[in-house]
């Protein structure tokens, strides 16, 4: 049992909604379902260029600038401090951008030990912590944008640390995450079907796979909607998934529907949930709460 939230507010204004907070008030409804690690991925309202986070295994000391520039071989630039580690821009990459993309996450993960790549975008930011959401309130609570996802994690079948926290992003995909609530039963044979055809994992966590194939799968061309289809017929298992992309939220259930999805949409935005308390204490009582239904793809776009 894990807990799943998304936002998104569907008209583009001149100012940036409170995503963090929206995310906090229905991830603490959320709680009970996962208190192993909580998770968030916001995408704020304006491309600030491509950028990618690392998290690092331990408080202290960064690494040293140049040995983090050196491991980016020439690709990355303005290095920024933050609570779980550090996040640079990145000078997009001449030819195959997956492969290169590839290559510099296993670069940094290989030259700083313990070191993940948890997000890259240019409107995305992620934030894990182990624990309790209340570790979030620093790193997202301020946080501005259009959408975002949450999740609350309940380890079953992984170890309890922030690179095994959800939302995972599609590396080497940038600007899409995914958080999901249930197991992927064929994970393990997705899993060697990707590293033999050269993408890398952060964590053993089966949720890790849904990014990365939804993300190989819009990048040969088909849309959100398309891809999450597809992925409802070839990942087994029971699961509730939301998707986020730079102006669109999509889920995906499976076809037994064991794992609870709700949502509420209005004329301005979109909320889903685990649980309708999550909905009602971000929307109002009043809100009028509907199930995702079994094999159902829906994606919500932004105007």
């Amino acid at each position: 049992m894990c807990g799943i939230a998304g936002v998104l507010y569907k008209q583009i204004t001149n100012e940036p909604a409170p995503i963090g907070r929206s995310l906090l008030t229905m991830a603490a409804c959320l709680q009970h379902r996962g208190m192993d690690s909580a998770g968030m991925a916001v995408f704020g309202a304006a491309d600030v260029g491509l950028r990618l986070q690392v998290m690092l295994p331990h408080p202290g000391p960064l690494p040293e600038p140049q040995e983090v520039l050196e491991l980016g071989g020439g690709r990355l630039s303005d290095l920024c401090p933050e609570k779980s580690g550090f996040s640079a821009a990145v000078r997009p990459a001449s030819g195959n951008s997956v492969q290169a993309d590839l290559e510099l996450i296993q670069a940094l993960e290989t030259g700083l030990p313990g070191a993940t790549v948890s997000g890259m975008g240019t409107r995305l930011t992620v934030e894990k912590a182990v624990g309790m959401v209340e570790g979030l309130e620093v790193s997202v609570g301020s946080l501005m944008g259009t959408h975002g996802i949450a999740h609350l994690r309940l380890a079953t079948e992984s170890k309890i640390d922030p690179a095994h926290a959800q939302p995972f992003w599609g590396r080497p995909y940038p600007d899409l995450a995914v958080t999901h609530n249930g197991h992927i039963t064929n994970y393990h044979k997705l899993r060697l079907r990707f590293e033999a055809e050269g993408f890398g994992f952060a964590s053993h966590n089966d949720s890790e796979i849904i990014g990365i194939y939804l993300g190989r799968k819009i990048a040969s061309g088909l849309s959100l909607h398309e891809a999450l289809s597809a992925a409802g017929k070839e990942l087994d298992g029971s699961y509730s998934c939301i998707v986020a992309t730079t102006n669109s939220l999509g889920v995906v259930r499976d076809p037994f529907a064991t794992k609870p999805l709700l949502y509420v949409e209005t004329e301005t935005q979109v909320a889903l949930g685990s649980e309708p308390q999550a909905l009602y204490h971000l929307l109002g009582q009043n809100a009028v709460i509907k199930e995702i239904r079994p094999r159902e793809v829906r994606v919500w776009e932004r105007a």
